[in-house]
């Protein structure tokens, strides 16, 4: 529990009581946040995936040392991806890596796990600035 702090006035309040100069703040922050029902994609084992900013649509630049920290979430040969999910708006896909392996993608940003993550949920490589960009866990908002 937070202990209330209360000011009668402030010479920085032009004479309104700071309490009252507060309650207005946080009434007219309250209308510029929202929260909003997102999904995190995640693989069939429920590690958090990636994109990397760097990335072209469809194409990894991601290769060497960075693929042995992100690994690319790789698709079998012969399974077909659908192209949409209930409940998640977007296109799921594949890019052919270097090699001809295949890495799904979601609106063509080819997707990774992070080493560092080691159970469902973890996120630890949300907004990592390494290997040359940025990491971000993918959401999306729900359908």
């Amino acid at each position: 529990m937070v202990a209330p702090i209360i000011l009668l006035s402030s010479p920085y309040t032009n004479g309104q009581s700071l309490a009252k100069v507060i309650v207005s703040a946080v009434t007219h922050a309250a209308t510029l946040v929202k929260t909003a029902s997102t999904k995190l994609l995640v693989n069939a084992q429920g590690m958090t995936l990636y994109v990397f900013a760097p990335d072209k649509p469809n194409k990894s630049v991601c290769y060497g040392k960075c693929a042995a920290f992100w690994p690319p979430a790789l698709v079998s040969k012969g399974t077909n991806v659908p192209a949409t999910m209930p409940g998640i708006t977007g296109k799921l896909g594949v890019a052919l890596r270097t090699g001809g392996a295949r890495q799904l993608t979601f609106d063509g940003a080819p997707l990774y796990t992070f080493v560092k993550d080691k159970k469902p949920g973890d996120m630890t490589g949300q907004g990592l600035d390494v290997s040359g960009g940025y990491w971000w866990a993918v959401v999306t908002p729900r359908a």
